[in-house]
């Protein structure tokens, strides 16, 4: 069976107030990137982005590069997503949310010039989506969803990986990032896994950086906009094609 990364249901989208909604939490303890080998993280998109005024979907495949062996078993990712919800008198609601999740590597081949290439389980993609946004009250003026993803190596144990070598963590090694998203994302996921084990070793003074961006305006006439780009770290992103599909207002 193949999981992927399942659309967020428009109830977590609608669990905010109608103002600002500002979440405080204790201070984590103080993020120590550890050294890392030398390597590079490749994010190339499989097809085109599916964008509406409902929501996106976009779905990714990953290679890591490395001059040298890079004893890791795993490719984590640190998810953080806010979504926030302007509305016609000024007022603003946002939702945040945030997940570890890990996908098992393997080496692939080995070049000419003696590079490495790592990639995940054959089979295994990445699909980030949301929808349900159609559904939201005609007093919506803007709507913006960003979601900035960390992806570096490390090793993983005691994880319930699936047969294609994807597993939801509770948290990073040092503790800075926990998941927090409920039990509607990675429902399938969920509904099969456990979400447990340790992340250790974690290669993350190198890593990648990346963003997804939606921006809709409901009523203002335009088509939503949608960017998947690099946002630091070593490695490259190749750029989405967006392919718009209509959706009627209700």
């Amino acid at each position: 069976m193949r999981f992927v990364r399942r659309p967020l249901p428009l109830v977590l989208l609608l669990v905010v107030s109608a103002t600002l909604v500002a979440a405080c939490a204790s201070a984590p303890a103080a993020h120590q990137p550890r050294e890392s080998p030398i390597y590079a993280v490749e994010v190339r998109p499989l097809g085109p982005a599916t964008v509406s005024g409902d929501g996106f979907e976009v779905r990714v495949e990953f290679e890591v590069t490395s001059p040298w062996p890079l004893e890791r078993n795993a490719l984590v990712q640190e998810l953080r997503q806010e979504i926030a919800i302007e509305h016609l008198d000024g007022t603003v609601a946002v939702r945040r949310l945030s997940l570890v999740e890990a996908f098992q590597l393997r080496l692939d081949y080995v070049d000419g010039a003696g590079l490495r290439h790592y990639r995940l389980v054959a089979g295994q993609r990445d699909a980030h989506s949301l929808y349900g946004l159609q559904g939201l009250a005609r007093n919506v003026a803007r709507i913006e969803v960003k979601r900035s993803v960390f992806a570096y190596v490390a090793n993983v144990a005691d994880a319930d990986f699936t047969p294609l070598g994807f597993a939801q963590l509770p948290r990073n090694e040092d503790g800075t990032l926990e998941t927090d998203a409920g039990r509607c994302f990675n429902a399938e996921y969920q509904a099969a896994y456990e979400t447990r084990g340790r992340v250790h070793q974690s290669a993350d003074r190198a890593g990648l950086v990346y963003e997804i961006a939606y921006t809709l305006a409901p009523d203002g006439g335009e088509r939503p906009r949608f960017v998947l780009q690099k946002r630091s770290g070593v490695g490259h992103v190749a750029p989405a094609l967006v392919r718009h599909e209509h959706t009627r207002r209700r």
